[in-house]
C-alpha cells in the first residue's frame, strides 16, 4: 500500500479551528498536498502522527521479537510466551494500517 510522503502536519486553514487538517511536505501546484479534512484539530494531529507512531512501532515490535526469541533460547520460554501474542497484536495493527 502506499500513501501520500510525509511528513504530515496538522494545520488549521483559517486558523479558528474550524477547518482543521493534515497535510503533506509533497508541494503540488497549488500548495501542500492534503492528506485529510477533519472535523476536530485533535484528530488532525492523531492522523498526522500516524506514520511516526507506525515506524516506532515497527522498531519496538521488532525489539521485542528479538529481545523474546533470545531469551526463550537461553531457557526463559515464560517471557517468550507472555511476549508472543503482544507482538503479534502490534503486528496485527502493524499490517492494519499499512496493507
Amino acid at each position: 500500500m502506499t500513501h501520500t510522503p510525509g511528513p504530515w502536519k496538522a494545520w488549521d486553514d483559517d486558523g479558528t479551528g474550524t477547518l482543521p487538517c493534515v497535510l503533506s511536505d509533497q508541494v503540488t501546484a497549488f500548495g501542500n498536498f492534503y492528506v485529510a479534512q477533519c472535523n476536530v484539530y485533535n484528530d488532525a494531529r492523531l492522523i498526522a502522527a500516524a506514520p511516526d507512531q507506525n515506524d516506532a512501532l515497527v522498531g519496538l515490535v521488532d525489539l521485542a521479537e528479538s529481545m523474546a526469541s533470545m531469551l526463550n533460547s537461553l531457557g526463559y520460554p515464560a517471557y517468550y510466551a507472555d511476549a508472543k501474542p503482544r507482538i503479534d497484536s502490534a503486528r496485527a495493527a502493524i499490517a492494519k494500517a499499512t496493507e
